[in-house]
């Protein structure tokens, strides 16, 4: 599988590519009707409709509706330059940036600044691995007989040993920098349930921390030292740390950021409505043979500065097959779209992947062949689409 945030190759013969009249056969295949413009479900508003329609004009509705969801799929490019194209504030900057943020990683391949990783930055966890006492454990010793309360005790004993070395182990690996760090204003306290039933606790970045490094490091790379001292000194007079950030951060994308900055040429790819086009056209070549439904938290986003001067925009995504166990589906891939901006910071290419493919181990041998036939015809639609330069906008596709 190919490699997220990977320039477009140039190869215009890739054996993999398929002949032009299969193309036209591929590109006319149909997506499903159950999709919405949202990425989601349809099927029960679609059933809504029906109930209040004759046969004829139901399914006049679904043919419109799929020849809808069609032209967007095949025109996927047009389509994400066209959103790329709109102003800032008709696009979910304001919104993706503030909630996403922390799943944005910033790599500078010219070395002007240290790479940004907000995983990394809020890994920082506090004594996760420490379970509270169960009070039961009394009340059962007490109705137990004397051979119980003498293994209950010790036991314990056992377990408050444990505790207090996992606690002295923390202390030692945890640097005094780190532990005072809950005392910083650009951190707070987040408390999650693991997957074992136990609690985490991690001091991690405030979501306005999170916007702040996005901006002034962006800004740094792309428009220069006077627009990142610009966000720097600004940035308090908008963002107040409480109220709508969303609102805030608009006002301040506007008036201290402007719409033909560079800066902003790139953060107009920087939420999650810029993938639709690609998402419906890996549903079209795919969904109907293969249900599929998104692995929730599963977006990621990498910048990644090349020496070129160029810059590549990738998002990538998850998906799992509908069919099979929740933790054991029968396939789950990632696939990646990849926006490549020139010197001047207009899109010159796109390309969409599938990354990664997992087949469960626990399906019949006929299901995998099934689902590996499946996925390199979706391979060889992506070879294709990747090796068209055309990206022009085309106005009846467009995306709301």
């Amino acid at each position: 599988m190919g490699t997220c945030g990977s320039k477009p190759s140039k190869n215009k013969n890739n054996k993999t590519n398929i002949k032009k009249n299969n193309k036209n056969n591929k590109d006319t295949k149909r997506l499903s009707s159950n999709l919405s413009k949202n990425g989601g479900s349809t099927s029960s508003s679609l059933q809504q409709f029906d109930n209040g329609i004759n046969g004829g004009d139901a399914k006049k509705f679904h043919d419109e509706h799929k020849n809808n969801l069609n032209q967007v799929a095949l025109n996927w490019k047009p389509n994400t330059i066209g959103i790329w194209k709109r102003s800032h504030e008709k696009l979910a900057i304001h919104t993706d940036i503030p909630r996403l943020g922390h799943k944005i990683e910033i790599i500078d391949k010219m070395d002007r600044l240290q790479n940004i990783s907000f995983s990394n930055v809020t890994s920082i966890s506090l004594n996760n691995n420490i379970i509270p006492p169960n009070n039961n454990t009394d009340i059962k010793s007490k109705d137990d007989g004397g051979n119980d309360n003498d293994n209950n005790k010790e036991n314990e004993e056992q377990q408050q040993e444990q505790l207090e070395q996992q606690e002295k182990q923390s202390i030692e690996v945890t640097p005094k920098s780190e532990q005072l760090i809950e005392h910083n204003s650009k951190y707070t306290s987040l408390t999650t349930l693991t997957s074992h039933g136990t609690f985490s606790t991690a001091q991690v970045l405030k979501k306005e921390e999170v916007v702040y490094q996005v901006l002034t490091n962006l800004a740094h790379l792309l428009d220069g030292e006077e627009k990142e001292k610009r966000i720097k000194s600004t940035f308090s007079n908008y963002i107040k740390g409480s109220g709508d950030m969303s609102q805030q951060l608009l006002a301040l994308l506007g008036q201290e950021v402007g719409e033909n900055s560079r800066l902003m040429q790139l953060l107009k790819v920087c939420h999650q409505k810029i993938i639709l086009p690609s998402y419906y056209f890996i549903k079209a070549n795919l969904f109907e043979e293969l249900p599929f439904r998104d692995k929730r938290g599963s977006w990621r986003m990498r910048i990644t500065f090349e020496t070129d001067g160029s810059v590549i925009a990738s998002h990538s995504k998850r998906q799992q097959s509908t069919a099979g166990a929740e933790n054991d589906p029968e396939f789950e891939f990632e696939w990646c779209l990849s926006i490549i901006f020139d010197k001047d910071m207009v899109i010159s290419g796109l390309k969409v992947e599938v990354t990664d493919l997992i087949i469960s181990k626990n399906i019949s041998d006929d299901k995998k062949q099934e689902i590996q036939r499946a996925f390199q015809v979706l391979q060889q639609a992506t070879n294709n689409t990747n090796s068209n330069n055309n990206s022009e906008p085309i106005p009846l596709n467009k995306v709301d």
